[in-house]
């Protein structure tokens, strides 16, 4: 399908060269006012393909060459395939100036970036995921994982640049030890209103938890907070470093319970629930980040229990963020014509798990080639 749009966005061309070169883990950038911008974007149900067909080069170039032939081929299909094509072959500065290009038109081609965005969804290998190290778990100071971080910024919410993880391509994290006295805690026992992802054209770097005004919001995992303030269109915001790596965001408090550099524990009430900053209504927008980039909080978070769906998980790195899959995952690649309820059974599991576990909803559209978390391994 194309959506007709009245000038370009040259942010959102940006997305588009991040989901073409999703591969090429170099570096990281900002979207519209500051905000980290996830890279997998779909624009409704517009495909080049039908069926979910998955195309090698040479079936792309027999298919290429087939409706050349037609005296009445679509000339934007043929254009939006001869794009498909010469960007799977091309460097990264090439696919910028492509893109660029691509939103000076009237109608820009959304099913040519569908197609592209969903043929880049890939998850580390086993192999990876075995051979990845964990990073390292900083107890000990007055300001956790420095070594990573290279900062402690007290002043700005989003303090990080693309250069902190420019260099990064994996990262395995371990989120608690029950040795050391680490655990997790749900921030508050609420039901879930929006998912991480794109939502009104914008990037949603987190989830939304439906609360009561006033009602105790807690720490994730312990750490130390780093920023308690009022920012922007966050409202009333606490923002925490964690020993494990991560650092966790609670937005639209109705009131602050903690101070710049206290140590907190999980579990720790930091704050009440409200409805500062850019809200609708009261609730808690809850965002996970390592080194400033935001991760789906669903892909190791169980909201129905409370608990973790797993206490290590791997970062994947994407020009834009990070995506996170456990580590003991067993995973499942869509083959034609398969749906959920099929692969729920096939792994004895149910289709409400493979959601939680993919951070995917009941009507999400599967993709050939797409792989999918369906279980942990039980031998791990």
């Amino acid at each position: 399908m194309s959506t007709p749009i009245k000038s370009p966005l040259p942010w959102l061309a940006a997305v588009m060269a991040t989901v073409l070169c999703s591969l090429t883990l170099t570096s990281a950038g900002q979207g519209p006012a500051g905000e980290v911008v996830e890279a997998t974007v779909l624009y409704g149900d517009g495909r080049l393909f039908e069926d979910d067909l998955y195309l090698s080069d040479d079936a792309l170039s027999c298919l290429w060459d087939s409706l050349c032939s037609l005296p009445d081929a679509s000339e934007d299909r043929l254009r939006d395939l001869a794009l498909f094509r010469r960007i799977r072959g091309m460097k990264e500065n090439d696919v910028s100036t492509l893109v660029d290009s691509l939103f000076a038109l009237d109608d820009v081609p959304y099913a040519l970036i569908n197609e592209v965005a969903l043929s880049a969804r890939t998850a580390p290998t086993q192999d990876e995921m075995e051979h990845s190290h964990p990073v390292g778990w900083s107890v000990d100071g007055a300001i956790p994982c420095h070594d990573l971080y290279k900062t402690w910024d007290v002043s700005n919410a989003n303090a990080y640049g693309p250069e902190l993880s420019a260099g990064d391509s994996m990262a395995h994290l371990i989120l608690t030890k029950e040795m050391d006295g680490c655990g997790m805690a749900l921030p508050v026992p609420g039901v879930l209103t929006s998912r991480f992802g794109w939502r009104n054209g914008r990037a949603h770097n987190g989830i939304d938890l439906d609360l009561r005004t006033g009602e105790p919001v807690r720490a994730m995992f312990p750490g130390v907070v780093r920023f308690a303030n009022s920012f922007g269109s966050y409202g009333r915001l606490v923002v925490i470093r964690h020993f494990n790596g991560l650092e966790t965001y609670y937005a639209h408090l109705h009131r602050i319970k903690v101070g710049i550099g206290m140590e907190v524990d999980a579990g720790t009430v930091i704050g009440t629930g409200g409805n500062t900053g850019r809200s609708t209504g009261p609730h808690l927008h809850l965002e996970v980040r390592f080194k400033g980039l935001p991760i789906d909080p669903l892909r190791f978070l169980d909201l129905s229990s409370g608990a973790l769906t797993t206490n290590e998980f791997v970062l994947k790195r994407t020009r834009w963020s990070f995506v996170a899959f456990p580590r003991d995952a067993n995973t499942h690649v869509v083959q034609r014509g398969e749906h959920l309820q099929a692969i729920a059974d096939r792994y004895g599991t149910s289709v409400d798990d493979l959601c939680s576990l993919n951070g995917i909803g009941r009507r999400t559209r599967l993709s050939v080639g797409q792989e999918l978390v369906v279980g942990r391994d039980k031998d791990q």
